[in-house]
């Protein structure tokens, strides 16, 4: 049998136990493992029936050759289900894909639900969008899967508005349908009182320079969710960065600070325009921009890069474009902000 052969049985197998009642979902995944992405109850039978397949005493280097060629021919969703279908088989396969899947910085795929809070790619951005339900509060993240804005994209993450006597939460979770504070799939939440704020990493101003690093998580820790302190929007100034609680919080460098785009001239239109590129259609006070700030060091050719942008293309869907050194979580965080406050353009 050629090789080839033996990876398309592989991934023909694993699709045949997938369709039989194993789904794969990138939003569900435990806070306290990193790359376990299907209960237990449901990744049962994958076990089971590869357990009593020719693929359980595969040796360990034609084990990874095959998950390798498997990660490198599924590089979109949905085939990219099957990647994260081998990563719950169990612990062997597990190391293997955890070795082989590289963070959303190097590879510009967001593949576990870790790769939510890892800083976006360094060289272009991921084209997101954000539907929004008014009758039920909610906010739904998808990943684009075409240019075009008709098809459903791959659920990212979701948020509840909770309006409080005080202030205004937004509970972010991994589950579309569970948003409550206590599922096994909330990851963080934004609470605005007068001013919106934000729960984030810390990102030092060197991560947007050459050779710059930003704080790449590598699973959920439980321990943080809860313990990391709000973070102000400067509704027309700025956007900062902090977390004293972060692994940077010892360190005496500065935070990163976003600022609005500044406009442009436009000659033909007579007034001031932001370049979206096609991405946003329809004007709005809550289509925004975010660059590095000044205030980050001398202004370069970093400074220039749009690290988000988020506008709107229809009644109640909005485009959310993002890069590094800011995360998924990051992004949407920020312009759920925007709902509330019109941070950027006020």
């Amino acid at each position: 049998m050629s090789f080839k052969s033996i990876i398309q049985d592989m991934r023909d197998e694993i699709g045949s136990i997938s369709r039989k009642g194993f789904e794969v979902r990138l939003g569900y995944g435990l806070r306290s493992r990193s790359h376990r992405v299907v209960h237990d109850a449901l990744g049962r039978p994958l076990v089971d029936a590869l357990k009593q397949s020719c693929w359980a005493n595969m040796p360990p280097e034609l084990l990874r050759d095959v998950l390798m060629r498997i990660e490198e021919a599924e590089s979109s969703w949905p085939p990219r289900k099957d990647v994260v279908a081998c990563a719950g088989v169990c612990r062997s396969w597990r190391d293997i894909m955890k070795e082989i899947v590289k963070t959303p910085e190097l590879s510009g795929k967001l593949t576990f639900p870790i790769s939510l809070k890892q800083p976006g790619p360094r060289d272009f951005s991921l084209q997101c969008f954000i539907k929004r339900n008014r009758a039920t509060q909610t906010y739904h993240l998808y990943l684009g899967l075409s240019q075009a804005l008709t098809d459903n994209g791959k659920f990212l993450l979701a948020a509840r508005k909770c309006r409080r006597p005080t202030c205004t939460d937004y509970l972010i979770s991994l589950d579309a349908d569970d948003m409550s504070k206590g599922s096994g799939t909330y990851i963080g939440k934004l609470r605005g009182p007068r001013r919106m704020q934000c729960v984030m990493d810390s990102i030092p101003a060197s991560a947007i320079e050459p050779g710059g690093v930003a704080p790449t998580p590598t699973e959920f820790l439980l321990s943080s969710l809860d313990s990391f302190p709000s973070i102000p929007f400067f509704k027309s100034k700025s956007f900062r960065s902090e977390n004293l609680s972060g692994p940077l919080s010892g360190q005496k460098e500065g935070k990163l600070v976003l600022k609005n785009k500044a406009p442009r001239w436009h000659e033909q239109l007579q007034c001031w325009c932001l370049n979206f590129r096609g991405r946003v259609t329809v004007a709005s006070v809550k289509n925004f921009q975010l660059v590095a700030s000044e205030e980050n060091g001398p202004a370069g050719q970093e400074h220039d890069k749009v690290i988000l942008q988020f506008g709107k293309v229809g009644k109640d869907l909005f485009t959310m474009d993002y890069r590094y050194p800011i995360s998924a979580f990051q992004a949407f965080a920020i312009c759920l902000s925007s709902f509330d406050t019109k941070i950027a353009c006020e």
